[in-house]
């Protein structure tokens, strides 16, 4: 058959417009948060979440137009044709004109994600599309060799649930390792990108399983030795997907720290991503002032050397310890940078397991010297629903003002015994 009639009758092109309209509902109802989640532009970020939906069913889809393409052809009597021509040769062109309106489908929500957020594709999104597609055509043989085998009235349906079943619902379970090898698209932070292990993870049971099917399905009867190997193939894509994946977390270990940093300043350096460095010698500034000031008030014994954003640092975590800090300081601009939690890292854990509400009058002297104290009262109100928790806000305040009475010497000897106390009354 000739590809512009395999085009015109293949039912995937014939359901293409319906899929199209159900795929535009899932992105405009999937991305219109998109903006709220990502605080710096990163497109291979934007991409991962907008796929993240559509993936399950766009493999239920062609999974389950393959089975009808399959069963139509049986009708037709395409299969009487082997003698003359491979199986595989008859396959070929359906399965891939299935891939191709299903991959496009994906890559429209795609390019929208990228489209909502501002961003351009890159070389990491390709990477991305790349796993879909993957993924897209091992589902489409799955399905039509089942569609070849089975008819299509009962096999379309049932391989779209099996399908969409198999990918979203391991995503809810404790067992981790599911979560990274049904094929689902896990989200990624800014700067990161699939890795070589996930990408294996994610894309080794489906094809093996795909590989698998086409084993059964080669001879016209079913051989034990055909059920045997193709046993062994679906066993072995499973199990090394979870001898990879066995101890990851729910978060897959992706490949991070891919984002271009500007640094800019001294007494501290500040480094943070290019795309949020906007106001970065504005930030640099106030962050230079602020550390001033902790260090005349005893807060920190020294100014730290360089203070880079979480998101582009080499360990992801928040630390204001040492001479270098690590803090949330995107999206980029002074007012949002000098925000309450800067006040609570600074504080940090002096100890193991301290009294958080002991806590607070250290934090909240914290946040006064550098200048964030509203902001800080508001967070701490919504942390103890309106102060119905530990102390009120009349109790800190007026602690704060006899503090601010003092001596220097003694400001700084009373920050001191405040975090003493809070450890001795800690768990």
């Amino acid at each position: 058959m000739r590809f512009s009639s395999a085009l015109r009758t293949h039912p995937a092109v014939l359901a293409f417009p319906v899929i199209g309209l159900f795929f535009a509902y899932v992105f405009l109802t999937s991305t219109r948060n998109i903006e709220r989640l990502i605080a710096v532009p990163w497109p291979a970020q934007a991409a991962s979440y907008a796929v993240h939906a559509p993936v399950p069913m766009a493999a239920a889809a062609v999974a389950a137009l393959a089975a009808v393409e399959a069963t139509r052809l049986r009708a037709l009597g395409a299969w009487e044709l082997g003698a003359a021509r491979p199986t595989w040769r008859i396959a070929l062109l359906p399965v891939l004109i299935a891939v191709l309106c299903l991959s496009v489908l994906t890559a429209g929500v795609t390019a929208g994600g990228l489209w909502v957020v501002g961003v351009l594709p890159d070389l990491y999104v390709l990477h991305l599309m790349g796993i879909v597609v993957v993924l897209l055509t091992a589902h489409a043989v799955i399905g039509f060799v089942i569609g070849r085998r089975l008819h299509a009235l009962y096999a379309a349906p049932l391989v779209a649930v099996v399908v969409f079943v198999g990918i979203s619902l391991p995503l809810g379970t404790d067992s981790y390792w599911a979560h990274h090898v049904t094929g689902s698209i896990g989200w990624l932070g800014f700067g990161e990108a699939y890795s070589l292990s996930m990408t294996i993870a994610a894309v080794l049971p489906t094809v093996c399983l795909a590989l698998a099917c086409v084993v059964l399905a080669g001879p016209r009867r079913v051989r034990v030795t055909a059920v045997a190997a193709s046993l062994v193939i679906a066993s072995a894509g499973l199990l090394g997907a979870y001898s990879i994946t066995k101890d990851w977390r729910s978060i897959a270990p992706a490949t991070k720290g891919l984002a271009p940093v500007t640094c800019e300043g001294s007494a501290p350096e500040v480094c943070l991503p290019s795309a949020g460095s906007a106001h970065i010698r504005e930030i640099q500034d106030e962050l230079a002032a602020m550390t001033d000031r902790l260090q005349a008030k005893g807060i920190i014994a020294a100014k730290p050397t360089r203070i880079t954003d979480l998101t582009v640092a080499s360990a992801q975590q928040i630390g204001a310890r040492g001479e270098q800090w690590t803090l949330g300081l995107v999206p980029g601009n002074a007012d949002s940078a000098l925000r309450e939690n800067i006040a609570i890292d600074v504080v940090g854990m002096p100890c193991r397991e301290p009294n958080w509400n002991s806590l607070h009058y250290n934090t909240l002297w914290v946040a006064r010297t550098i200048g964030v104290e509203s902001e800080y009262l508001d967070w701490l109100s919504h942390e103890t629903q309106g102060f119905s928790q530990g102390q009120s806000k009349k109790q800190l305040l007026a602690e704060m003002t006899r503090v601010n009475g003092l001596p220097p010497q003694e400001q700084k000897t009373w920050y001191a015994e405040r975090l003493q106390q809070a450890c001795r009354a800690g768990r």
